[in-house]
């Protein structure tokens, strides 16, 4: 997330109010007393060290721009942070521009919200600053230059009233410049998920024909190798391609491990739904991707009607279409045979079954089992017409909910 710069303006403002002595800051300036600096730790470690802090500071404050705890674990989850990410200078200002976004920074900037209504705003976000108009408080009622959180006997004013008013009459004529980001350090990742880790249909001849008989393959028949994968292609990119198809991004391509169109599609994809912005496989993309969601599914795809997913996907349909036709042709025969239409096809058989038994050959063995089958050709046809509909409706609901869920 680029910061602008009237927001950088006015974050460095709240810094030097909140936590002048820099990014490293806890509650009551107790540095000496951390286990390590700040910025050396990461999102959850400084989550799980806030009750501590509280304990041993008064307060878990922390940071330049003084992130409480449950604050932090909120912001972890709408930044859509791993947890991993380094509490960097970078990342600090990037959350504290998303503290202002939430406190209607950007409604202010478009002329919608007062300076008193922002100042109102930002005083809730930060103690140290005063309201800029008489309200009612968090404890009591507060005057113009007092803390929302008046009478909790912890916060106090650190900026006047007019201190703030300049700043922000100041930032709303800025040019919205944005200000170049610094990376954000995560820490390292753990390894991606291995190919016996990712719930994926195998798709080998003996998978499908296992899945045909309605079994699970076994994890022994899961093989170790990276299937499809291109001599010149990149096995640590065949990883990220099956992580992607399992997320619903990667959908039509092989898992070849090539760098082409497919695949950088499902990577930008992948990257601004999860608020990674522009780029493609690098550090925050990677740290992210063992951890990132499902891909988030339209309202519109989620209830589409099976008519309109056959016409988005036929590629979908097309095996249920053949067995469909053919199951629906086999109870056609079966009634067919019902209506007496097939007994001179049944006497051939017979006749032919004889000759073979006399010959007694292994060609009359095979002749007996048709002769057999022949015999009961009205259940054989329909319970092979049955079985293949039924066949034929489980892709089609199968193919339905891939396209419902976006996974094509």
């Amino acid at each position: 997330m680029s910061v602008p710069a009237p927001a950088k303006r006015l974050l460095d403002f709240i810094g030097s109010k909140e936590a002048p002595r820099g990014y490293d800051t806890v509650f009551g300036n107790r540095m000496a007393r951390m286990p390590k600096p700040l910025t050396t730790m990461t999102v959850d470690e400084v989550i799980a060290q806030g009750k501590w802090r509280t304990d041993t500071f008064g307060s878990s404050a922390a940071g330049r721009y003084q992130f409480m705890r449950n604050t932090l674990s909120s912001l972890k989850q709408t930044e859509r942070l791993t947890g991993r990410e380094v509490m960097t200078p970078a990342l600090q200002d990037r959350l504290g521009y998303a503290l202002l976004l939430r406190r209607g920074y950007a409604k202010f900037m478009a002329g919608q919200l007062s300076v008193a209504g922002f100042g109102l705003a930002l005083a809730q976000e930060w103690a140290s600053f005063p309201v800029l108009a008489a309200t009612k408080g968090a404890h009591r009622q507060v005057q113009r230059g007092q803390t929302y959180y008046l009478g909790d006997g912890i916060n106090k004013v650190l900026a006047t009233a007019g201190e703030v008013e300049a700043v922000l009459n100041e930032i709303r004529v800025m040019p919205a410049v944005t200000v170049a980001d610094a990376p954000v350090v995560a820490a390292p990742a753990p390894p991606l998920p291995q190919v016996q880790d990712l719930v994926i249909p195998d798709e080998s001849r003996l998978s499908k024909w296992l899945r045909w008989l309605g079994k699970k393959p076994s994890a022994a028949a899961a093989p170790a190798s990276r299937p499809g994968l291109k001599p010149s292609g990149s096995p640590q990119l065949w990883d990220v391609q099956k992580v992607l198809r399992d997320r619903a991004y990667y959908t039509k391509g092989f898992l070849d491990g090539l760098d082409g169109p497919l695949t950088q599609e499902a990577v930008a994809q992948a990257r601004k739904d999860n608020g990674l912005g522009d780029g493609g496989i690098d550090g925050a993309f990677m740290a992210a991707l063992p951890a990132m969601p499902h891909r988030p599914v339209a309202a519109e795809r989620a209830k589409v009607s099976l008519g309109k997913a056959a016409q988005h996907a036929p590629e979908l349909f097309g095996p249920a279409k053949w067995l469909g036709t053919f199951g629906a042709g086999l109870l056609g025969l079966g009634g067919a045979d019902g209506a007496g239409l097939l007994d001179n096809v049944q006497g051939t058989f017979v006749r032919i079954n004889d000759t073979a038994e006399k010959v007694q050959t292994g060609f009359g063995y095979v002749t007996s089992i048709v002769a057999f089958l022949v015999e009961h050709k009205t259940l054989v046809f329909i319970g092979l017409g049955l079985f293949l509909i039924v066949k034929a409706a489980g892709y089609v609901l199968d193919a339905w909910i891939k396209v419902r869920t976006a996974f094509f």
